[in-house]
């Protein structure tokens, strides 16, 4: 089914210290630890992360690591919100433990053999691997309870809940109601995660809410202001100096992912108004 020698993906599943490279790369002001695979399980982990992303659906308030969502759809559901709550699970991948990946699996209707196969090609050090292409859809997979229970904890404050990978967030109207923080923490306290306390925020700060990169003011989302007047000087620097812009390819790439920002929310906007005019 993979195109791959059978004593080669026992190979893979058996000796994984052979098959990765660990490496670190700038974090913010830290650095971030990767465990990357090497081509031939690289590929095969590849296509195992490919195809259980389209063939298991993700509930709605889940837009990292989905086929067709985004940070942006992400951040359009928080329009109108007067407040935001948002907490990082610390190390997403690193903590989601091959243990759980094996039940998962098996809950998803493979057998046990397979399973196994599935674990040990896709865990590294009893845990999914940082850099492997199949962890995102995987640990999307293991972390369905504790997504259940997040909903359920919305819905008891009637408030909207969004989850982009490890970023998740709360928003509502009026006042955040006193208990929710603590209540999402002990979410936390039967599972094998652990939210970030220096990544907790309490918004509006400054009079206004960002989610997920973007400013989400009354009905509108956009991005920073700060980010709109780099933008600009990106734009005259492109514009006066064309060829000879330095990091030309660094200010296109910019100015084509605050086109692509303003392209996603318009057709969020139309799709929602079509389906307002259908009901």
């Amino acid at each position: 089914m993979l195109g791959v020698n059978p004593g080669v993906v026992w190979s893979l599943a058996n000796r994984p210290q052979r098959y990765y490279r660990t490496f670190d790369i700038p974090k913010g002001r830290g650095t971030r630890r990767i465990t990357a695979p090497r081509v031939a399980l690289k590929i095969i982990q590849k296509w195992l992360g490919f195809h259980l992303a389209r063939a298991i659906p993700s509930p709605p308030h889940v837009y990292g690591f989905v086929p067709g969502r985004s940070h942006i759809g992400a951040a359009y559901v928080h329009r109108g919100a007067e407040w935001a709550i948002s907490v990082d699970i610390a190390s997403f991948f690193q903590t989601t433990p091959a243990a759980l990946v094996w039940k998962t699996l098996k809950q998803l209707g493979y057998d046990e053999p397979a399973a196994g196969l599935l674990t040990s090609l896709t865990c590294y050090h009893g845990f999914l691997a940082q850099g492997a292409p199949s962890s995102p859809a995987l640990s999307n997979l293991c972390f369905a309870e504790t997504d259940a229970m997040l909903v359920r904890l919305s819905e008891r404050h009637a408030c909207r809940i969004t989850r982009y990978a490890d970023d998740i967030v709360l928003s509502g109207q009026g006042s955040m109601p006193a208990e929710l923080r603590d209540e999402l923490r002990r979410v936390f306290e039967a599972t094998p995660w652990q939210l970030a306390p220096e990544k907790e925020s309490v918004q509006p700060l400054k009079g206004r809410i960002k989610i997920y990169g973007l400013v989400v003011r009354g009905p509108r989302v956009r991005t920073t202001k700060g980010y709109r007047n780099k933008l600009r000087a990106y734009a005259h620097i492109l514009s006066t100096r064309g060829e000879g812009a330095t990091d030309r390819r660094v200010l296109i790439g910019h100015v084509q992912y605050a086109q692509h920002v303003e392209a996603t929310l318009e057709r969020l906007a139309r799709d929602e108004a079509r389906e307002i005019s259908e009901q």
